[in-house]
């Protein structure tokens, strides 16, 4: 049977039709999940490269943030015990048992507790003991704590004429020398719970070789006491400068003050001196140096200049806006005066305030490198009205 052109057609367009209905129904059908995941994970792809280019675009910016981050570490580590700074403070905890070498009484150690400081967490635990001692092993040990590290601060220190019956208490008998009864509080402070929780674990086993009086191992004492002390010397702020100065704190550190500088001795690791604002912690002098810096800090009505010139003769400067309240000053310097490289290591500070306002300032400094005055010159020791500079 011969099919006419019209069936013929008609046939054509059936097998298309039937062909379309095909691929419609088991391949593009099928494959619509696929394209769809393709699609999302294009997508996913482009919001990814479109994150990379703008990271690569501040990479300058995160670098500088990481060189900082590690600056902070290092000058936390000044101040509060790390894994890497551990063997200081056993160190110190090792000289003071050897120093009293004598029986102790009323010993007591608590576990680290955390505490905060300008955002920044740290751990601090107590530790608190009586002993007696002679009066030139009593001198000794006032200096030992005066020059002890600044991972440990004393938070307090009792003393009082010990008799015959007090030393006795120690096994100690009285042969024509004045005996004293001591009574001393230590706080250790740590940046990290492992570091604290590893110190404390070697001072308990200092403390356990310290025998009483009848020769039995000494009782140490748990202390639920919380150590609320703070690990920087701190200057009392007037209640108006704080709170024209928006701080919630009313103490002056390193962490809180407006300007801020640091200088200590030439060997330290790192730059040794440094000085930044809190209003532009990005922009820092930093240097390296062991000769005497002179800095000066004028503060205008609405912006201030920092400008630093050493021995050597090379000179920085930062410039930048000031809100419209009152001023902290914090300069932190830490030279020791019998170490040969840093017998010219000097701090010169010259201040200039027009802005009206006052700047409540803190020193806090061993070696006593650190002069500062006003602009005719004139050395601030308590206070400058000229330049409403208090210390």
């Amino acid at each position: 049977m011969t099919l006419t052109k019209k069936e013929k057609t008609l046939l054509i367009v059936l097998a298309v039709v039937v062909y379309a209905f095909i691929f419609v129904k088991f391949v593009l059908m099928s494959s619509l999940p696929k394209i769809k995941a393709a699609q999302s994970r294009i997508n996913d792809a482009k919001s990814q490269l479109s994150a990379l280019e703008s990271d690569y675009k501040n990479i300058d910016q995160y670098k500088k943030m990481i060189e900082d981050s590690i600056v902070i570490d290092e000058r936390l580590g000044e101040y509060l015990m790390d894994s890497a700074g551990l063997s200081d403070s056993t160190e110190f905890i090792e000289n003071l048992a050897l120093l009293i070498g004598t029986s102790l009484k009323r010993v007591s150690l608590g576990n680290p507790q955390q505490l905060m400081e300008g955002g920044t967490a740290y751990y601090a635990f107590p530790v608190s003991f009586n002993t007696v001692l002679s009066k030139d092993g009593l001198d000794e040990f006032i200096r030992f704590c005066e020059g002890g590290s600044r991972k440990v601060t004393v938070r307090q220190l009792t003393i009082s004429p010990a008799d015959a019956n007090s030393a006795a208490e120690y096994g100690i008998v009285v042969l024509n020398k004045q005996l004293f009864d001591v009574n001393i509080g230590l706080v250790f402070y740590s940046l990290n719970r492992d570091a604290a929780d590893s110190f404390l674990k070697y001072t308990r086993a200092a403390f356990e070789r310290f025998k009483d009086k009848d020769g039995n191992p000494v009782f140490i004492e748990n202390s639920d006491e919380i150590a609320v002390n703070t690990p920087a010397q701190t200057a009392q702020v007037p209640e108006t400068a704080v709170k024209d100065s928006g701080d919630t704190s009313n103490e002056i550190s390193l962490m809180n003050a407006d300007f801020k500088i640091f200088h200590t001795g030439y060997l330290y690791g790192g730059y040794n001196f440094e000085t930044y604002t809190a209003f532009n912690k990005n922009d820092r002098i930093r240097s390296t140096i062991s000769v005497p810096m002179n800095v000066s800090l004028t503060l205008g009505s609405t912006q201030y200049t920092i400008e630093c010139v050493d021995g050597d003769g090379h000179m920085n400067s930062i410039t930048g806006s000031l809100p419209d309240r009152d001023f902290t000053l914090f300069i932190q310097s830490n030279i020791k005066n019998d170490v040969k490289e840093d017998e010219n290591l000097w701090l010169n500070l010259r201040i200039r305030n027009d802005s009206g306002k006052i700047i409540v300032a803190k020193i806090d400094q061993t070696g006593d490198r650190v002069k500062l005055t006003d602009r005719n010159g004139n050395e601030i020791t308590g206070k400058s009205e000229k330049e409403k500079v208090y210390l």
